[in-house]
C-alpha cells in the first residue's frame, strides 16, 4: 500500500522502557512469554507480560542494545505495567525504568533509507551510530527508529502508526483492557510471541492450558465500516444473528479513518463467527461494521 510515505510518524502514544543490570535477561525470562535466549542485537521479539492467571498486563516489543534490554509498550499502561514487572525484582540485580535518553519515530515506504533497508535484509534489528532500527513486516515493511537525537516537529500523527498496527493485527492493549485477556485471545501465538517450551514464567500454566487444552475460544479481529462516533475502548459490540442483535466482543482500539465516517475497530471475538456477519456499535442503529482482512489470520 505504501500510502504513508511523506514524513516520519510520531510514536507519542508508545513508551520505551529500559531493563538494565547483570540479571536482566534471567529476570525477564521468568516474567514474559517469549524465550529471552532468542533475543539478540539483531533479533527483536514480540512477547506478553501476564499476571498469575495468564491475563496480560501488556504486550511488548523487546530489543537489545549492548547489555541493556528495552521494550516498547503503549504509554497508557506503562506505569502500572512497570510496577507489576518490578514486583519480583527485589532479589535480582536489575533496574526497570521508563527511558528518558532516547526518542522514537516510525518510517514507512520511501521515508526508509535504502541503506538501512539493505542492512536489515537478514535481520529485524540493529544498532548503528547509537541509533537502533527495528523492522516490522506487516502490513508492509516499516521501521521503528530509536535515537538520542531530538525529534522533528514535522511528524505525521501517531494515529497513522496505529492504523498500520491495526492492519497488521498487532493487539493494542491500553489501560481499559489490562489484566483481562490471554495472549492467545490477541493472536500473539501467530507472531511467535509465546514460547511453549522455555519453562516457567508468570502465568505460564494458564497460557499453556489455553494452547494445548483448547481453553481459549477467542481471537483478535479487525472490523471496518461506517459510524458517526467511535466505540468506547473496553466496551462490546453487537452483531446480527437470526434477525436479532446480540452483544459480543471486547473492543481494544477504534480509529477514525477519514471525514466520511469510515472507522476501524479492533476487537476480541469468539472464534467461528460467520465472516458475513454484520456488526454495529452497541445501541447505534446507524453504524455498520464487517470483518476486514488482516494478517496473519
Amino acid at each position: 500500500m505504501s500510502r504513508l510515505t511523506s514524513k516520519p510518524i510520531s510514536l507519542a502514544d508508545w513508551q520505551l522502557v529500559k531493563i538494565s543490570g547483570k540479571d536482566n535477561r534471567q529476570y525477564l525470562q521468568g516474567q514474559v512469554t517469549n524465550n529471552i535466549n532468542n533475543l539478540t542485537e539483531q533479533s527483536a521479539l514480540f512477547a506478553a507480560h501476564c499476571d498469575a492467571k495468564g491475563k496480560m498486563w501488556s504486550n511488548l516489543l523487546l530489543f537489545q542494545r549492548g547489555q541493556d534490554i528495552y521494550y516498547i509498550v503503549r504509554k497508557s499502561v506503562a506505569e502500572k505495567q512497570i510496577a507489576e514487572l518490578k514486583k519480583y525484582a527485589i532479589f535480582s540485580k536489575v533496574t526497570i525504568e521508563m527511558d528518558t535518553e532516547f526518542n522514537m519515530f516510525g518510517l514507512t515506504g520511501t521515508t526508509m533509507p535504502n541503506e538501512i533497508s539493505t542492512q536489515m535484509a537478514d535481520k529485524n534489528c540493529f544498532t548503528q551510530n547509537n541509533i537502533t532500527y527495528i523492522k516490522l513486516p506487516l502490513p508492509e515493511e516499516r521501521i521503528i527508529v530509536v535515537t538520542p537525537q531530538p525529534l522533528s516537529d514535522d511528524l505525521l500523527p501517531c494515529s497513522d502508526w496505529l492504523q498500520l498496527d491495526l492492519e497488521a493485527g498487532y493487539a493494542i492493549i491500553d489501560t481499559e483492557n489490562m489484566e483481562s485477556l490471554l495472549p492467545q485471545a490477541c493472536n500473539l501465538q501467530f507472531f511467535d510471541a509465546i514460547s511453549f517450551d522455555k519453562g516457567c514464567y508468570c502465568g505460564q500454566e494458564l497460557v499453556a492450558r489455553a494452547q494445548f487444552r483448547g481453553a481459549n475460544k477467542r481471537g483478535l479481529y479487525l472490523l471496518s465500516g461506517k459510524s458517526e462516533t467511535l466505540p468506547v475502548i473496553g466496551d462490546s459490540l453487537e452483531y446480527q444473528i437470526d434477525g436479532n442483535w446480540r452483544e459480543s466482543g471486547q473492543i481494544l482500539a477504534a480509529l477514525k479513518l477519514n471525514n466520511d465516517h469510515d472507522i476501524y475497530v479492533q476487537v476480541v471475538l469468539n472464534n467461528g463467527i460467520d465472516v458475513q456477519t454484520v456488526f454495529r456499535i452497541k445501541g447505534q442503529t446507524t453504524s455498520k461494521l464487517s470483518f476486514h482482512k488482516i494478517n496473519p489470520i
